[in-house]
């Protein structure tokens, strides 16, 4: 049971397996257990921030991966990895031995997902928990490099927010800073796709329609298209644009394109950054 709770048992699983209090007590006079309060104990060595996260989660009440730890198992980047943090209701602790124990009242079911057996507060709750602890910078380049990875979209970042927010609660006002300069072009576009839609407003064209759906092919979208032109843009990302398969499939795309009467036009960060006049 403590190989796969960090090193740790719950005093009710002691006792399930049947050592009586006394024995306990007596493991703990003689050194072989570490008594982590009235949580339980630990009584295997087991290193590493993620096995003092298991610990937690296993011995506090309703506690969940949260925060650094949480960006950490869901692979965000651009977060500081190696630390323990975990989330309990603000009612409980806010102690425990090697881990950093946040507190609040609003963590909804819908904010808990699971990754690796532990529960883990989902991605957008995650960001907006670590908004009070970066810069207003950092953030948004999270939130960006989250969105252009497809882990999450600026419309969930949002939900949570309406759910939580609440007069003086920190970092709020940095997540709501975001969505909002996201009001205008593609809502989940990648830093090339906002750029790229900057560049058209800038250049005096009307707003295509973003993230739009091809045609002939529904489940299929173009990054942008003016539809009663039958023009569409396509915002080429070296990080794409690598895989072999990626780049036969566009072309594929475009031949088909141009069968249906449409033109496609492709531009790439260079486009974008250094020749927007072109």
């Amino acid at each position: 049971i403590a190989a796969l709770q960090g090193g740790a048992v719950r005093p009710d699983q002691a006792r399930q397996c049947g050592l009586t209090k006394g024995q306990i007590d007596r493991r703990v006079r003689d050194g072989r257990w570490l008594s982590l309060g009235r949580f339980g104990y630990q009584i295997v060595a087991m290193p590493g921030a993620m096995n003092r996260v298991r610990a937690a989660v296993a011995t506090l009440s309703n506690a969940v991966v949260s925060h650094n730890s949480a960006a950490e198992l869901h692979q965000l980047p651009k977060i500081r990895r190696g630390l323990a943090t975990v989330l309990v209701h603000s009612r409980t602790t806010h102690a425990f031995p090697g881990v950093e124990v946040h507190r609040c009242h609003d963590l909804l079911d819908v904010h808990i997902t699971e990754v690796h057996d532990l529960p883990v507060t989902s991605v957008p709750r995650t960001i907006v928990d670590l908004a009070p602890f970066l810069t207003a910078r950092h953030l948004a380049a999270v939130v960006e490099s989250t969105i252009a990875d497809q882990r999450v979209g600026i419309e969930e970042v949002e939900e949570v927010v309406d759910q939580v927010a609440r007069r003086g609660k920190p970092g709020i006002q940095k997540v709501r800073s975001i969505i909002e300069v996201r009001q205008s072009g593609p809502r989940n576009g990648s830093p090339l796709e906002r750029r790229g839609a900057e560049v058209l407003r800038i250049g005096g064209l009307p707003e295509p329609r973003f993230e739009f759906a091809i045609p002939w092919d529904p489940e299929r979208r173009f990054d942008a298209a003016y539809s009663a032109e039958r023009v569409a843009i396509e915002w080429d990302s070296r990080r794409w644009h690598e895989l072999a398969d990626a780049f036969s499939k566009d072309r594929e795309r475009d031949r088909q394109a141009l069968l249906h009467g449409w033109r496609v036009l492709r531009f790439t960060w260079i486009d974008v950054v250094e020749r927007p006049s072109e």
